[in-house]
């Protein structure tokens, strides 16, 4: 056996080693910190990713464990901050798209949510490239020339999906918010 399939098969042996004898513990510090059964879970393998990766390097058996722990905490860490980013880029992109009408200068949180649901739905509903050209342009703030070179497209052919796609976004949002206020009005009238 070569040195490198030893070391290799030496560092396997290592890292199931460790997750058995701690996978249930950072999995109880993790659902103690996490919204959900399913975000522990995800959190979980995502850290066991990360050890996986650093199999070679890992930490003597006595600061593994804690060490796991802080692994697993910056994995929530990074995580919460990306649903973070996420949420005000969605308000970002409703804002640049101009959705609002004047009667909605107030807005409570419910409103807030339900205009990110609605943004997020009608952005599905367009093609990934056209999802993809949206993002980098309102998210990320790069330019048609700039999103270009990210995608591998030429500019115009971006400025031009960018503004069928902010057309059909602005139509499908404009579309959900006038069935939610029928709605609405539905429910009001019928109480």
């Amino acid at each position: 056996m070569s040195r490198p399939d030893h070391e290799d098969a030496e560092a396997e042996a290592v890292f199931t080693e460790l997750y058995h004898a701690t996978a249930r513990d950072v999995l109880a510090f993790l659902l103690r910190r996490c919204g959900t059964a399913e975000d522990a879970a995800d959190f979980l393998a995502e850290t066991y990713m990360i050890v996986w990766s650093k199999r070679h390097t890992l930490p003597n058996s006595g600061e593994a464990r804690p060490w796991l722990f802080g692994v697993a905490r910056n994995v929530m860490h990074r995580n919460r901050e990306r649903t973070h980013r996420t949420d005000a880029l969605a308000q970002q992109l409703a804002s640049a798209l101009a959705i609002s009408t004047p009667e909605q200068t107030t807005t409570t949180t419910d409103d807030r949510t339900d205009t990110q649901d609605r943004l997020m739905d009608a952005l599905a509903e367009l093609s990934e490239i056209d999802q993809e050209i949206l993002k980098l342009t309102v998210w990320d703030g790069l330019s048609p020339t700039e999103t270009a070179t990210a995608l591998r497209l030429s500019p115009n052919l971006v400025r031009v999906r960018a503004h069928r796609a902010r057309a059909k976004l602005k139509a499908a949002l404009a579309s959900s918010h006038d069935l939610a206020a029928h709605r609405s009005e539905e429910r009001h009238a019928g109480a």
